[in-house]
């Protein structure tokens, strides 16, 4: 089994830290549960250039990132028993050293990193687990597993055949386990 998983929102709580570097600066204080849609920058009056620049700062702070999950790697571990895995995300490729160094700190384990993936459906994957309701659409019409993270803004995402939302990479190798 190939599967997928994204890095920002599934694996790293990026959005943690990318909220309190936007709320040590002088703009309205955002929680987590205000993030209620994929491009919620929008609202805030951000261009994607100054989003990513944000996002840019997040990753090249990765010491403070921290890990979605308390048990990351011993869950991606499991993953990696039943199936192989890579790290597939759209971070930019400057963001690669960063990336690299985050995921040795953690004791992530993966085959390949893909960086700078827009489409992930363009990549065969058996089973992808993003948070991203995008993806999961795309994913989820070329019939494909698509294992949704739950976040606030993804909660619009009606689950399907191919769609399931999880909470935890435990609950996906729950899943996955059952489907073999």
């Amino acid at each position: 089994m190939r599967i997928s998983i994204d890095l920002d929102g599934v694996l790293s709580d990026s959005m943690g830290l990318w909220i309190q570097i936007w709320n040590a600066s002088n703009y309205p204080k955002l929680n987590y549960e205000d993030i209620s849609e994929w491009d919620f920058w929008r609202r805030l009056g951000l261009d994607e250039k100054r989003f990513s620049e944000i996002f840019d700062e997040v990753w090249s702070n990765w010491e403070k990132l921290q890990p979605l999950e308390q048990d990351v790697a011993q869950a991606v571990d499991k993953l990696n028993e039943i199936g192989v895995v890579d790290i597939v995300t759209g971070r930019p490729n400057r963001n690669r050293p960063y990336i690299v160094k985050w995921l040795n700190k953690h004791g992530i384990k993966y085959r390949r990193l893909l960086i700078g993936v827009e489409k992930k459906s363009s990549y065969l994957y058996d089973v992808y687990i993003d948070d991203s309701p995008i993806q999961a659409l795309e994913v989820s019409s070329i019939g494909r597993i698509f294992l949704l993270r739950d976040q606030p803004w993804n909660r619009h995402v009606e689950p399907n055949k191919f769609i399931r939302r999880i909470r935890s990479l435990a609950e996906a190798y729950k899943v996955l386990l059952s489907q073999l």
